[in-house]
């Protein structure tokens, strides 16, 4: 779960134009621990998980939508 979460927050942060750098001053973590969240390293409290939504302005869901599953075609 904590990989899809951080790509999701990723994808999100690329999308509103934050660097990583943008992101973590603002909600006030370390480049490296964002990173780490991004890359599925570790997985964030839920305080910052708002804060984080708060500051790219948009809601927590947001973090929590899954990929729709690959399908296969059949001919």
């Amino acid at each position: 779960m904590s990989e899809l979460l951080g790509r999701r927050l990723r994808a999100l942060r690329r999308l509103k134009r934050f660097t990583q750098q943008d992101l973590a001053s603002q909600v006030g973590v370390s480049v490296s621990m964002l990173s780490s969240i991004e890359r599925g390293g570790k997985y964030p409290r839920v305080d910052l998980i708002r804060k984080i939504a708060r500051v790219l302005n948009v809601p927590v869901e947001e973090f929590f939508i899954l990929p729709e599953p690959m399908q296969e075609h059949s001919s």
